[in-house]
């Protein structure tokens, strides 16, 4: 009897370490059956997701979303908003070609040195970027080969030289000795310079401007006549964050992951025997007949479990949806007016954002006050779908408390949690 008691004790014993190993080992937000990820680059297969279509909520992705309106001082009149950047504390952007500092709730806190060629001054075009860990600014200096650092407050640290090439659209910083770069080629108006010239799609740079690693571009080896160099078109890749590395989507295949000491493949677009624009010809020149061929429309927005892109089929738009435990892919047909994500949250206009934090679990866009109270109308709110009524009140309360003439809004939305506890 007494080795019976002493059997089922063990018995009991064991279980309970079994469970909580297999509690332990599970992610926030998932269940024990969930497969695991599989490993980079992911093949996304096209023609499955044309035949696999469905809804794609922003309910299924997000737990909430918040709408900013960029401080409510009728002293501060911002015109359009680019590059916005979110961190834990602040929010940076720039409007009016001014580098700004705003806090979460819209709150305007200050703006870093003042358009102009002098010391701590910077011209029209000038772009930054923040750094990871101390939220250092860093204003790149259009055409001045040069970047100026400010302290969150608007402290100016100083100046270091940064000889990249004149076709530079963008950069962010990655790491403290890492900026990623991108670059764009227009032939219309760059064309003595570009000549013969073409280089590089982006490219990881150091500090100080030397190059460690760089995509080329496609054109780099092509014989191009100076007639035919001023049909030059080439957008600069686009980029989110995800995990706090860079997801750069170029206009061919690939999509990249970017960290501070390589790039590498991460998405590969396999188009099968779908008629797409895949030549240097139809990418990157002007030219009607690749009209109705469909391709890639970046960003790329990945996820724990999924990524998601646009893609333009003749004169339709879809979003499709990769999980990459499964590799399964969908698609969605958007509205020609409406091309984002259904969102069913708070009923409000369908979503698709532009940026994201570091993390990549907050999305951001903006839009201005005018279109948003028209996207948000009493028609509109009587009939849209909201999975939470709480949040279509507060939407509904904010769109009436708008005025038309106020600052741009940011539409933020923040992700469910799929982060190990």
């Amino acid at each position: 009897m007494k080795t019976q008691k002493n059997f089922l004790s063990v018995t009991l014993f064991l279980f309970t370490i079994t469970i909580i190993i297999g509690c332990t080992g599970r992610k926030s937000g998932e269940t024990s059956d969930v497969e695991p990820v599989k490993p980079y680059p992911h093949v996304i297969n096209m023609t499955e997701g044309f035949q696999n279509t469905g809804q794609i909520k922003l309910s299924d992705i997000a737990d909430s979303i918040r709408y900013i309106i960029l401080s409510k001082d009728k002293q501060l009149l911002l015109g359009s908003i680019r590059s916005v950047q979110v961190t834990d504390n602040n929010i940076y952007l720039i409007a009016d070609n001014l580098v700004m500092r705003f806090d979460h709730t819209g709150r305007f806190l200050n703006s870093f040195g003042s358009i102009g060629r002098g010391p701590q001054e910077y011209l029209r075009g000038s772009i930054y970027t923040t750094t990871p860990e101390d939220e250092k600014i860093i204003i790149l200096r259009s055409a001045m080969y040069s970047y100026l650092s400010f302290k969150p407050d608007g402290d100016y640290i100083g100046t270091n030289d940064f000889p990249v090439p004149r076709t530079l659209y963008s950069f962010s910083c990655i790491s403290d000795s890492a900026f990623l770069c991108t670059f764009y080629y227009v032939g219309s108006f760059m064309k003595d310079y570009i000549h013969n010239s073409i280089d590089l799609s982006a490219g990881l740079f150091d500090s100080e401007g030397n190059q460690k690693q760089a995509i080329e571009h496609p054109l780099k080896n092509e014989i191009i006549s100076k007639n035919d160099i001023t049909k030059v078109i080439s957008s600069a890749p686009t980029y989110t964050f995800f995990h706090n590395r860079i997801v750069l989507s170029t206009s061919g295949d690939t999509i990249y992951e970017v960290d501070g000491k390589s790039i590498t493949k991460g998405f590969i677009i396999d188009w099968g025997q779908i008629s797409h624009m895949q030549s240097v010809q139809e990418l990157y020149f002007v030219q009607a007949e690749s009209a109705n061929k469909a391709y890639f429309s970046g960003p790329l927005l990945e996820t724990y479990r999924k990524a998601y892109f646009r893609v333009r089929k003749a004169k339709d738009y879809y979003i499709f949806e990769y999980d990459k435990s499964t590799g399964k892919v969908k698609s969605m047909l958007l509205n020609p007016d409406e091309l984002g994500f259904v969102n069913d949250l708070d009923g409000g206009s369908n979503y698709y954002p532009y940026w994201t934090n570091r993390a990549g679990d907050t999305w951001i866009v903006s839009d201005d006050a005018y279109s948003f109270k028209e996207k948000h109308s009493d028609e509109f709110m009587a009939t849209s779908n909201a999975l939470y009524p709480e949040m279509k009140e507060k939407l509904k309360t904010f769109t009436k408390n708008l005025k038309q003439d106020d600052n741009p809004i940011l539409k933020v939305v923040y992700l469910k949690n799929m982060k190990k506890k």
